[in-house]
């Protein structure tokens, strides 16, 4: 008998769509507690070190995703300046 894992034939299309799905999932995990936050303190002073890796972390699975989509290379470039703090 072999493990279920075993019969997944993942290609590059699905581990991109993975990759955007955890992207999101990291956006709405790391925004959701900061706003609510902020919203009760009416203040915006600070943010958490937890907010700032889970976003690099989304920003990460981002690039990743369009790089193993094989967009054009100006998306690329994109979502690196746009995943670039500034």
């Amino acid at each position: 008998m072999t493990p279920p894992t075993a019969n997944l034939n993942l290609d590059v299309e699905a581990i991109s769509g993975i990759c955007g799905s955890i992207s999101i999932a990291c956006w709405v995990v790391v925004f959701s507690p900061q706003i609510i936050q902020n919203f009760q303190r009416s203040s915006a002073d600070a943010l958490s070190i937890q907010f700032i890796i889970v976003w690099l972390l989304g920003d990460v699975f981002n690039i990743l995703g369009a790089v193993l989509q094989g967009v054009l290379p100006t998306m690329v470039r994109f979502t690196l300046y746009s995943s670039h703090p500034t």
